[in-house]
């Protein structure tokens, strides 16, 4: 059976590139793969989350599952105000979440399942198990036709180092790498050392956003060219 292409919509990010929608500091996602739409985070607030959908054409009564990278709130804090409209779909968590939370998410009427190590969700998606000591994440892996399809939230336990995990994991080059990278506060040959290390382990495209800072997101560009992809609230990729 051929594979559905995969589809990435942007529903949250700092910046918009597409009128009639807000912006607000978080990040969100909706992963359209096979049978599943999955929401990867929720951004900060639930009013911005829902609004963007509505710009966007996308039901929330279509979601099948959401996906939580980290435990902050502009990650997770539009979850509740989702899950008011729509509480029938798996919410997968890190651990990093207490249990205390996920029960909490429970009596919503959501289903939950707590992720600590690399698990599959569905099909060629899966969940890179957590990363980092004191601030663990998790992200969104993707097995396409044409590679890896890596989803991240702010990757504080390293983007380099992620990626080179899903790649030793699955034995596959990476197509591409989406979400935000944390690098708003490091130095200008920092950042080029991790843009030409990512384009050393064969990243083929790569979308950064939200908390991977303007500054950083130019020296990137300037490393990977017109593999580059400039995205926001409204973006697909």
């Amino acid at each position: 059976m051929k594979q559905k292409e995969l589809k990435i919509t942007i529903l949250y990010d700092n910046r918009s590139l597409k009128k009639g929608l807000k912006t607000g500091w978080g990040f969100s996602a909706l992963i359209d793969f096979q049978d599943k739409k999955i929401l990867f985070d929720t951004g900060a607030k639930a009013g911005i989350l829902l609004s963007n959908m509505r710009a966007l054409k996308v039901d929330p009564r279509d979601i099948t599952d959401i996906f939580i990278s980290h435990n902050h709130w502009d990650h997770l804090g539009g979850l509740f105000g989702f899950l008011s409209i729509n509480s029938r779909v798996k919410v997968f968590l890190p651990t990093a979440c207490s249990a205390t939370y996920a029960a909490e998410v429970k009596a919503s009427g959501a289903k939950v399942v707590r992720l600590s190590k690399r698990a599959k969700l569905a099909g060629h998606i899966y969940s890179s198990g957590e990363m980092g000591r004191l601030l663990r994440e998790h992200f969104l892996i993707v097995d396409t036709a044409n590679g890896l399809v890596l989803i991240t939230g702010c990757s504080h336990p390293g983007i380099v180092k992620m990626c080179q995990q899903a790649k030793a994991k699955f034995k596959k080059e990476i197509a591409l790498v989406v979400g935000g990278f944390h690098l708003g506060s490091v130095s200008a040959g920092k950042v080029k050392e991790i843009a030409q290390a990512l384009k050393s382990l064969g990243v083929k495209k790569i979308a950064p956003c939200h908390c991977t800072g303007e500054k950083a997101g130019r020296i990137i560009k300037s490393v990977f060219k017109d593999k580059f992809m400039d995205i926001g609230a409204g973006s697909t990729c």
